[in-house]
Parts: structure tokens; C-alpha cells; sequence
């Protein structure tokens, strides 16, 4: 990722004619050491459409994991299910889609689909996360 943002980063500013910082924040990786930091994860990922506004919940963005696991489309699959249950110690499809649901009525319940609400906050905790 850091290698692409730079590479992009680099031509813009050639383009542009311009020089210094082109991304707000440099870009970090941070290892997923929990099940529950996982799940952070995850639902930072699903609200990110609806932080920005394009969408009112997740499952209204047809290109997000979200409604890939509702529609268990089988064709041009980005998620790998199995993988993804057995790191959550679920069992089967149908428990995770009910999980999943779970997961993202309560991060919505608790506003983390406005604008400007950062999804690191302590929420996780009233969420029943952490």
C-alpha cells in the first residue's frame, strides 16, 4: 500500500507541478492480533460508505464485503468466508451473516455512521466489542 500511495502520490505532484505531502496521514499497517480487533476491523470497513455519506447502511454499497456476504455471490468473490469464520471461531455461513447484522445495527445504534465520528474511539466498548 505504501508503495502504490507514493507511486501515486510521486505522479500527481509531477503532474501538478507541486512538491510536498500529497496524503493527510502517512499510511501505517497495524497487525489484527484479536478476534475482537478484528471485528473492529471489519465494521471500520462496512461504515466507511456510510461515514462518507454515500449510503444510509453498508448493505447499500453493492462493492462491500457487507453485501458480498449477504448475496454470497459465488462469481468475483473478494472475501475468503472460510477463512474469515474459522478467525472467528463461527461455524457456519448463516451464523455469520447473523453476526455480521448483529455487529453493524450496534455500531450504527451508536452513531458510528455520522460524518466525523471516528470509529477508534471507545465505542467499542459500549458496543459490548472490547
Amino acid at each position: 500500500m505504501q508503495l502504490v500511495a507514493g507511486c501515486v502520490a510521486q505522479e500527481y505532484n509531477r503532474r501538478k507541478s507541486r512538491k510536498g505531502a500529497f496524503w493527510e496521514d502517512r499510511y501505517h499497517a497495524t497487525a489484527v492480533a484479536t478476534d475482537d480487533h478484528l471485528i473492529q476491523c471489519l465494521l471500520y470497513l462496512d461504515l466507511n460508505m456510510v461515514r462518507a455519506g454515500a449510503v444510509s447502511h453498508p448493505g447499500d454499497w453493492p462493492e462491500s464485503g457487507y453485501s458480498e456476504l449477504l448475496s454470497k455471490r459465488q462469481r468475483y468473490r473478494v472475501l475468503d468466508t472460510p477463512a474469515l469464520m474459522a478467525m472467528l471461531d463461527i461455524n457456519d455461513d448463516e451464523q455469520l451473516v447473523m453476526q455480521r447484522h448483529e455487529w453493524v445495527d450496534q455500531a450504527l445504534a451508536a452513531g458510528m455512521g455520522e460524518d466525523g465520528k471516528d470509529p477508534r474511539l471507545d465505542w467499542w466498548c459500549c458496543c459490548g466489542l472490547l
